[in-house]
């Protein structure tokens, strides 16, 4: 199977070839330092001649519901729901000569981050700031949006984990809606914190990044003055810096697929933020409801993971308790699926959810608080 050759050292690759031989590709994600089984994957491949090859994953099902994400230029993504075999393979017919980049899910790195910023670069009020170097001297970019003496401030990260990438086209809507309505409450009265990656040398080096040992980014915020990581203890020192009207969004993806993992929801906290909460829940829920696209991504609060229940229990570390320890009005942990119900996620559909959620939030600050 020398006509293949398999791609792994671009930014956000993770895998490792267990064997190649008559059309098959035997494959299967690196966990690295993570002490629990998980999920990420990507390569590129590249036919030397036109052929059929079956891709086949050896360690779990972490071939998705609608397939791998596929893309010719690993930028502009779509599913090969056609090619999926089953929840350990799929396959793909190449052209002679054809290169094509595999994910689990649709991607999103640095050089994504780039090519939106370069669309906002040089806005009025756009300023972009070092909120640190990471562990292997990356910089870690921190966008502020809005006017210094705004009266709210929001604070929004993504990338907690490393393999968490479709929050971020969330978080690219948001700001999208934010520059769209210039003459909103939430333009006008809020200025945003943007941090799209805490863990930008996973995101970069393609790890895993959930249950990174001893621990991960989102069990680093102990609130013990103590840090692994120094994108964490920069953002609490950032965030303990701002006046007292703030608002803390921590986005995330949860597991891979299937029940709860498949639809958008808040992780609660306790009151008086559960209260808080759920009034922002209620704007969110209207405002995706008024979507009339076949691919539009709804949310419904009856599907928001309480606090004390499931996995949601005993969580004292992580970005939104450091929130709520710091004195957010209000803050939260807002998961987004890597594939979606009934129909497949889409960078346009993850983008356009981003402008609900701020749209829902614009109408929180201006009325509701």
């Amino acid at each position: 199977m020398e006509t293949i050759a398999i791609k792994h050292r671009f930014a956000g690759a993770n895998i490792r070839v267990v064997s190649q031989a008559d059309g098959l590709v035997r494959l299967e994600q690196e966990i690295r330092d993570s002490g629990d089984w998980w999920f990420y994957w990507r390569f590129a491949a590249r036919s030397a001649v036109a052929q059929t090859v079956v891709f086949t994953f050896d360690n779990g099902e972490v071939v998705g519901p609608y397939g791998p994400a596929v893309s010719s230029d690993g930028m502009n993504w779509t599913w090969l729901a056609a090619g999926r075999l089953s929840p350990q393979s799929f396959q793909y017919t190449f052209k002679e000569g054809e290169s094509v980049h595999f994910g689990f899910s649709i991607p999103y790195q640095v050089h994504d981050f780039e090519s939106f910023y370069a669309r906002l670069a040089g806005r009025p009020g756009v300023s972009r700031q070092v909120l640190c170097l990471s562990e292997q001297l990356r910089a870690v970019p921190l966008l502020q949006i809005g006017g210094e003496k705004a009266a709210w401030h929001v604070v929004l990260t993504c990338r907690h984990h490393a393999c968490e990438s479709t929050a971020n086209y969330v978080a690219e809507g948001i700001l999208n809606w934010v520059f769209a309505h210039p003459d909103s409450g939430l333009s006008r009265n809020c200025r945003f914190h943007v941090v799209p990656f805490i863990d930008i040398d996973g995101v970069e080096n393609g790890d895993q990044g959930k249950h990174r040992l001893p621990h991960d980014h989102n069990r680093d915020y102990a609130g013990t003055g103590r840090y692994r990581y120094r994108t964490t203890e920069a953002l609490e020192r950032y965030v303990r810096q701002l006046p007292a009207n703030y608002i803390g969004i921590d986005l995330h993806c949860p597991f891979k697929w299937g029940g709860l993992n498949d639809i958008p929801f808040v992780v609660k906290r306790r009151e008086p933020l559960k209260s808080r909460m759920e009034t922002f829940s209620a704007r969110l829920e209207e405002t995706t409801g008024r979507r009339a696209e076949s691919d539009a991504i709804r949310y419904f609060r009856s599907n928001d993971l309480e606090h004390g229940s499931d996995w949601n229990v005993n969580i004292t570390a992580d970005c939104a308790s450091m929130h709520e320890r710091a004195g957010a009005f209000l803050c939260f942990s807002f998961e987004v699926p890597y594939f979606g119900v009934p129909v497949p996620y889409s960078i346009g559909s993850l983008r356009r959810f981003g402008s609900d959620f701020a749209e829902a939030l614009d109408a929180y600050v201006s009325v509701d608080i």
